[in-house]
């Protein structure tokens, strides 16, 4: 019995619905010792929500034409209750431990016959049933689901956000590069920010670097200003501090000065990771997972 995340954020700060959750299930299956499948190269054109959420076209089970956000930092994949009462899913329910409280929610599960996207299918697919209403009306377009690495992690891919295509087959080499920290269906790597080393969970659905305060040695200062407020499901509201990280670095590289956001109460010690890695808040043009090698590389 292992974890599952979901990094669906807040409306008002990283654009979906609510902020990470640390829930444990039977019902969920790892996909930790999975290898890779590496086809042709296969390109698929992609539209940027808000800038940085990636929405692309797939498929689930007789369902074709549908809208799927990338989001490499949830785990399981969210499916619509719509597109789970269309299909007739059979659905059951989960206990979900809050990260940073002792809260449990009840979340319900159903399992997909498949989902597609491009050369990327899965089948039997364990999922997190949930209205994904409000994403749609912030985004002004409709969401479908929302798909991790439990169906994305059986293929290199690339994220080109300049040229708007979600490319799948082997990812070409880049100075710009790190390691993975841990695999499917979750991806950490090290950094350093400043006189800190962390480890961050590469999330394509974030916009801006979060970091958990409880998780810092040192605390981090804040910005003065106004604390931004974001939803916990089943916890109620908590605050966003701003903060400026006056350089970073991943692997080799130098990033230089970050901003981004703290977060107060973080306490769950079960959670590996230090904060959410920000992959359009570098402004990076590319993104790539390279799980052949177990690296993630970018272009600026």
């Amino acid at each position: 019995m292992k974890p599952f995340l979901l990094s669906t954020a807040s409306v008002a700060v990283l654009g979906l619905l609510c902020n990470p959750i640390l829930a444990q299930s039977d019902s969920v299956a790892m996909l930790a010792g999975a290898q890779p499948v590496f086809n042709p190269t296969t390109e698929l054109p992609i539209q940027l929500c808000r800038d940085y959420l990636v929405a692309v076209e797939g498929s689930i089970g007789t369902l074709e034409n549908l809208t799927f956000i990338i989001d490499t930092g949830t785990y399981p994949s969210i499916v619509d209750l719509r597109i789970a009462t269309t299909l007739g899913l059979s659905e059951r329910e989960g206990k979900a431990v809050l990260v940073g409280h002792s809260v449990q929610a009840t979340l319900t599960l159903a399992t997909l016959p498949f989902v597609a996207v491009g050369p990327a299918r899965v089948e039997s697919v364990p999922v997190l049933v949930q209205d994904l209403s409000s994403l749609q009306t912030t985004l002004g377009r409709r969401i479908d689901a929302v798909v991790g690495l439990d169906v994305l992690g059986k293929n290199s891919f690339s994220i080109n956000y300049k040229t708007k295509r979600l490319r799948f087959g082997p990812v070409e080499r880049s100075r710009s590069t790190a390691a993975f920290e841990t695999g499917q269906p979750l991806i950490t790597v090290e950094a350093r920010l400043h006189d800190r080393p962390v480890r961050l969970l590469v999330d394509t659905s974030a916009a801006a670097l979060l970091l958990f305060q409880s998780r810092m040695k040192n605390p981090i200062s804040p910005l003065a200003g106004n604390a931004t407020r974001a939803n916990n499901v089943g916890a109620g509201e908590f605050e966003l501090q701003p903060v400026l990280i006056p350089d970073m670095r991943i692997g080799k590289e130098e990033l230089g000065p970050q901003a981004g956001f703290v977060v107060e109460g973080q306490t769950d010690e079960r959670q590996n990771f230090d904060g959410l890695l920000s992959m359009r808040g570098l402004h990076l043009e590319e993104i790539s997972f390279d799980f052949e090698n177990r690296r993630i590389s970018w272009k600026k």
